[in-house]
Order: C-alpha cells, then structure tokens, then sequence
C-alpha cells in the first residue's frame, strides 16, 4: 500500500490532487491557510486520508482544533509525532476513541511517527521507540529515517519482522531512502509513503508514485 503525500499550498488543489489516489496524506502544516473550515473540506472530500499538522508556530491549541475537525469530517489516519507533549498525543488519541464511541463510522487510526534527520539508529533505538509509541496509544508506528548506508536500509527493514503484531510503517530519507520504499512492503511494512510527482516531494529521498510501483513491479517480475 502506498500513501501519496500532498504538499499543495491550496486546499482545493490538495483535493484535486489527493482525488487521484486510493490513499493520501495531507499535510495541514504545509496549506497556505487552514482552519477548522478548510480541515473539513479537504476530510470529507476522500474516505481514506491521513491529517498531518506538525508544529511550527507553537500554536498547539490551534493545530488541536483543526485537527479534532478533521477527525470529525472523517479522516482515516492522524499522524502526531513522537516528540509531541504527553498532554497533545493523549489530547488526540481520546478525541478518536470518543467521536469512534459515539458514532457507527470507523474509528480514526492514531498514527504516533518518529523522524530522525540525520542517522538510522542502531536497531535496539528504534525497538524502544516501537513499544514507546505503542504505550502511548498508537495504532500505527511511523518510523522515518536517513538512510546513509546499505546496513542502515537493513536495519529499517527489520523492524516490521521484529514486531509482528505492530503495525509499523518505515520510510527511508536520504542517499538510501528510496531503496527503503520500495522494498518496504514485501518486509511487512503496513504502507510507505510517495510523492504524486519528484517536483512536488516532502522528505528527501521520497520517490514520486509511479517510480515505486514501477520499482516494485520489476522485482516482482524479477527484471
């Protein structure tokens, strides 16, 4: 399963964008304007999307809010990261189970994501971070690395095969990180995620949409 991450600037764009695609992301943090409005648009516009709003202007109870909105209009996943306050994650997490208990729709998956810019660390790292995640309520682990050198492609490889009954999602940046995508799914990870096109990427060594599949196919077919 592949997750085709949108970075449009307009939300309506974004729409039009994630409308190609069985499964999307969206990032609310890279919008040029968002509020609770704008968030239930986009989420009740595709029944299978992941809201994204990573901090970058200390706004919490802001980034809150739209976020619970696109919970509300039916977004899938929620992403949060790791590194998030104790009080947020839970803040979001309760949001889900609560509007799930009131309502017969499905319940928002929490996806709780972990990013290191620099380095994949050694693998008894990111198995700590794997059950840190799980015990703060995640359905869904993202882990997404650097990927500086082929042990490191291995090591992120691993992790689905280390936690069977975790579902975990890994994702390489980086020099190797695009050899980590594409081999992602056949090591058992849950999804990976793409760029709709290389002009329009939101982690270095993201791989555009079609280039995975085509990747993916090859191996299959054994070219």
């Amino acid at each position: 399963m592949i997750c085709v991450s949108i970075n449009e600037k307009n939300y309506n764009d974004a729409i039009e964008v994630a409308s190609l695609y069985n499964f999307a992301e969206i990032r609310l943090d890279l919008l040029g304007t968002v509020d609770n409005g704008v968030a239930e648009k986009i989420f009740s516009s595709h029944k299978n999307l992941i809201a994204t709003y990573r901090r970058k202007d200390g706004l919490d109870a802001k980034r809150l809010s739209i976020i619970k909105a696109a919970i509300g209009a039916g977004a899938a996943y929620v992403d949060v990261d790791i590194n998030e306050s104790n009080e947020f994650i839970s803040s979001v997490e309760l949001f889900c189970k609560t509007l799930c208990r009131q309502s017969s729709e499905k319940k928002t998956s929490l996806i709780i994501s972990y990013h290191n810019y620099e380095e994949t660390p050694h693998f008894d790292v990111l198995d700590k971070i794997v059950i840190q995640a799980v015990a703060k309520g995640a359905d869904v682990v993202k882990i997404a690395c650097a990927v500086n050198e082929p042990a490191h492609v291995e090591r992120l490889l691993g992790l689905p095969e280390h936690h069977k009954s975790v579902k975990i999602v890994i994702a390489g940046m980086g020099e190797y990180g695009g050899r980590v995508r594409i081999l992602s799914e056949a090591s058992g990870s849950f999804f990976t995620y793409a760029s709709h096109d290389m002009e329009s990427c939101t982690a270095e060594g993201q791989l555009d949409y079609k280039t995975i599949v085509e990747e993916r196919r090859k191996i299959v077919s054994g070219l």
